[in-house]
């Protein structure tokens, strides 16, 4: 059975270069409407290693704040600035209670989901990313056939729809898998269980080269 392991990076850490080891690459643009400072070198190496196959697919990611719609538009104007979305990237929106308010924020979650799905033309190249209980009280009430990167450092949160797990922050989490990778060092990792990154990118949209023709 084929794991897909792949990082999960932001201006925290470097910016990604060809030493990058793995098939699938995740990246933040925007927290809010804080614009990523790494996010233009990271999306031009990605569309590059995707145009090339290094890469099966990326993740291009915002994180959400109840201002939902100024989130999905500073994502969109940075996606566009640099030639529009490419056709293997997958747009993510990360639910999580820092700096948010608690409960129920379904609805704003969801409006950005299907702003995002009719920009792509494909609600499955949106997903989402959280942890459990963050999943759970922020977004009870989501779309049919969403996938989701589930976040549990030490433990499968095993959220439905979950395609791939963030098992680690870099923090000595992994049970045996990396902490980190180059060019990053230590950062957050994902393994997609089960998926090849192309089944990945399958399962979120994305068509092979064949079935676009």
């Amino acid at each position: 059975m084929v794991d897909s392991l792949f990082a999960d990076v932001s201006y925290f850490q470097a910016r990604v270069d060809d030493s990058y080891p793995y098939g699938i690459f995740s990246f933040r643009s925007n927290d809010g409407t804080f614009r990523d400072d790494n996010f233009a070198a990271n999306y031009e190496w990605a569309c590059r290693a995707a145009d090339s196959g290094r890469l099966g697919c990326f993740i291009a990611y915002f994180y959400w704040r109840p201002n939902w719609s100024d989130c999905v538009n500073v994502h969109r104007d940075m996606v566009t600035a640099l030639g529009g979305p490419h056709p293997r990237m997958i747009s993510m929106i990360d639910v999580e209670s820092g700096g948010n308010p608690r409960g129920d924020q379904s609805d704003g979650i969801n409006r950005a989901y299907w702003n995002l799905a009719d920009w792509l033309g494909h609600p499955r190249r949106v997903i989402g990313y959280a942890n459990r209980s963050d999943f759970f009280e922020l977004w009870p009430d989501r779309p049919d056939g969403l996938r989701v990167i589930g976040a549990g450092y030490g433990a499968d949160p095993g959220l439905p729809g979950q395609i791939a797990h963030q098992y680690t922050d870099g923090q000595g989490y992994g049970g045996g898998l990396p902490e980190g990778c180059s060019p990053f060092g230590n950062c957050d990792m994902n393994s997609a269980d089960g998926l090849s990154p192309l089944d990945f990118a399958a399962a979120c949209g994305i068509r092979t080269a064949q079935e676009a023709k």
